[in-house]
């Protein structure tokens, strides 16, 4: 990714999410600080996403009695 895409503020939702289809990257470097971050245009990036909420939520779920195995 090129510095204008990187501090191209249409491309970052809300200031911190980072959506662009047309990058190919899945993770890319945060605008400010140290770090990266997931490009949410990307499907890949949504499915990993995806799964960790899941796997949070069926934690949650499992530690608090409500889903039995």
């Amino acid at each position: 990714m090129n510095e204008f895409d990187k501090n191209n503020y249409e491309l970052w939702k809300w200031g911190i999410f980072y959506y662009n289809p047309n990058d190919p990257n899945v993770m890319v470097e945060k605008r400010s600080g140290l770090g990266w971050t997931f490009n949410f245009g990307h499907n890949v990036s949504l499915i990993i996403m995806g799964v960790i909420l899941l796997t949070i939520i069926g934690t949650l779920l499992l530690s608090f009695g409500i889903l039995k195995l």
